[in-house]
């Protein structure tokens, strides 16, 4: 039995898959006779078809993934749920290709599902995988990926993807994309730049110092800019949605897309967080398996700690880019006017396009 336990939804639902079986709970339980809505399109009037009841809040229902996403609310007497969904979805082979829906806004709206979607790169997707990001009705894509790593995995086709942006921000994450042929060689390379002295002492311990430069860097990067303001640009535009943005293993340059697209909509910076630090949940197991790669190359423990610290998905490394914006802009609104000329009125169609009212 294949199992999957969904890192977040939305506030108060958890969603665990068992095969073709949903299990979906609601946390906190306060009366009775709930019942669990589904439908194919994620709008509460196309949420209209009745599967399951329940008095403990807890719902085990029979949906295929290969006839998914699907969309749910749960109503009970004077309640109703937001629209919620599977946060990732459950492809074959991508790991991290996920739905940026159902996160709250500072001014009580929500974003809506079926509209952006972040993820890993798609080069070993297979014929059920697109079948899916066909069904959702994938229009673009934004590939931060550098030219060489485009070259050596390209993705496969999606037959409704119109058009694909390359944005490569050429940040550190990406020099140390493009150097990778194989996952060994690759491994190879960063435990001998460490012997040989390619990296500053004052980086190799288990801090993250590194990162959180490099992510800071991204803030003001003149390739970072023109990268992320033509994805900033492209998300403006409505006919590109739906759109999937991704990298290589969706955590680093996909991340501060993710927060950059998630601020600019107003989105609560814990739910930023939140979504951020969900790629460290995913990759719990491949996180494990690269340290045990690492340990088999090297037994230093400072060069363990520095490479678990590069791979890992901490809170901290988004939340300094966050403070630097602030810091250097004052506020988000600014940063996006002044650095990747995004206008007030492309950020009013934006939030009216991708947020919605929320129904609790």
């Amino acid at each position: 039995m294949k199992t999957y336990a969904q890192p977040y939804t939305i506030p108060g639902i958890t969603m665990n898959r068992e095969d073709d079986d949903l299990i979906i709970t609601l946390e906190h339980v306060n009366g009775s006779n709930y019942q669990l809505l589904v439908g194919s399109k994620p709008t509460l009037a196309d949420i209209n078809q009745a599967v399951a009841q329940s008095d403990n809040g807890k719902f085990k229902v029979t949906l295929p993934v290969e006839k998914g996403p699907y969309y749910f609310t749960v109503k009970a007497d004077n309640f109703q749920t937001n629209i919620f969904s599977e946060r990732v979805l459950q492809l074959e082979q991508a790991i991290n290709v996920r739905d940026l829906g159902g996160y709250e806004t500072n001014d009580g709206k929500v974003t809506r599902w079926g509209l952006l979607y972040r993820g890993d790169q798609l080069s070993k997707l297979v014929e059920e995988d697109i079948d899916i990001l066909e069904r959702i009705g994938l229009t673009s894509i934004v590939d931060y990926r550098s030219k060489h790593e485009c070259t050596l995995n390209p993705n496969k086709v999606i037959g409704t993807v119109k058009q694909v942006f390359f944005c490569d921000p050429k940040s550190s994450f990406s020099e140390a994309a493009a150097k990778a042929i194989d996952l060994h060689s690759e491994n190879v390379n960063l435990v001998k730049g460490l012997e040989n002295g390619e990296v500053e002492e004052k980086y190799i311990n288990g801090k993250g110092d590194k990162v959180i430069e490099s992510y800071c860097d991204l803030v003001t990067s003149e390739y970072a800019q023109d990268a992320y303001g033509r994805f900033l640009k492209v998300c403006a535009n409505p006919d590109h949605a739906p759109l999937l943005f991704h990298c290589r293993g969706g955590k680093d340059r996909t991340g501060f897309g993710a927060m950059l697209l998630l601020m600019l909509l107003g989105v609560k910076r814990e739910q930023i967080v939140k979504d951020y630090v969900t790629t460290g949940i995913i990759r719990t197991a491949r996180n494990q398996l690269k340290y045990d790669q690492y340990a088999a190359l090297t037994s230093n423990q400072d060069y363990l700690d520095y490479l678990m610290s590069l791979i890992e998905t901490r809170s901290e490394y988004i939340e300094a880019s966050m403070n630097r914006i602030v810091e250097l802009f004052g506020t988000v609104e600014e940063y996006m006017n002044q650095h990747f000329g995004i206008t007030k009125e492309e950020i009013e169609v934006m939030k009216t396009f991708y947020l919605e009212e929320g129904v609790r």
